[in-house]
């Protein structure tokens, strides 16, 4: 995943996805040393490795899709028909660690779908409609100097997504009761200034646009399959 080799370093997996997207499915299946691994290079865009003889820092900027069950029998959306003990479902949980998970911009539930949802779908937008949205909401992102929001950093989002008072007050009170992180901060802001970027709307920020923000990081738990998107740098 990480990349490495005894005499020869070879690019693992993050490297050879980067400016692209890296998908790890069944996300708690994976070593939780080989996830946290992932947690400098989804913060810095490279990744260091050392050896006896050679050192390189190779690429690693790349979006992070990661999908996983409910539980370990994956049977978890449907009243009755979990077979797993109260001990493997934590065991299960505690295989994401909260500083991995405090790195992804998006945490999704997707629920089991109705019955007539399958026989007879509803229709949605259609795709080329949606990306005209995300190209527009990319340009503004560019006229402020960035590929994308989640390159804002620093003073730079206080100076590129301000919020108005009924925003901040939301953020400092999720703050208080430890609901975000310093670093969850900074992801729901930029987060926030991209649904106003698809909404065409300009900052300052309102409460809506953080209030939508962080319920797209704080997925309820149970009854539903998770998806996961962190930017490495390129999303939002």
């Amino acid at each position: 995943m990480i990349g490495g080799g005894s005499h020869h370093l070879r690019p693992g997996e993050i490297s050879l996805a980067s400016g692209g997207v890296l998908f790890l499915d069944e996300l708690p299946e994976f070593s939780p040393a080989v996830l946290d691994a992932l947690r400098t290079p989804l913060e810095e865009g490279v990744v260091r490795i050392a050896r006896a003889h050679v050192r390189a820092t190779m690429p690693a900027r790349f979006v992070l899709v990661a999908a996983m069950n409910p539980c370990p029998c994956g049977a978890a959306g449907g009243p009755g028909h979990c077979r797993c003990t109260p001990v493997a479902l934590a065991r299960y949980a505690r295989r994401l660690s909260g500083p991995l998970l405090d790195r992804f911009d998006l945490q999704v539930m997707v629920p089991v779908p109705e019955p007539s949802a399958l026989f007879d779908p509803a229709a949605g937008e259609s795709t080329a409609v949606v990306a005209e949205r995300v190209v527009a909401a990319r340009l503004r992102a560019r006229s402020r100097g960035v590929v994308c929001n989640a390159r804002i950093v620093g003073s730079e989002v206080d100076a590129l997504a301000p919020l108005d008072s009924a925003a901040r007050a939301t953020l400092e009170q999720a703050v208080a009761s430890q609901r975000l992180s310093a670093r969850g901060l900074r992801r729901v802001r930029t987060l926030a200034l991209t649904l106003a970027d698809l909404a065409g709307q300009d900052p300052p920020l309102g409460r809506v646009h953080v209030l939508e923000a962080m319920a797209l990081r704080q997925a309820p738990v149970g009854g539903v399959d998770q998806w996961a998107v962190t930017d490495g740098g390129e999303a939002s």
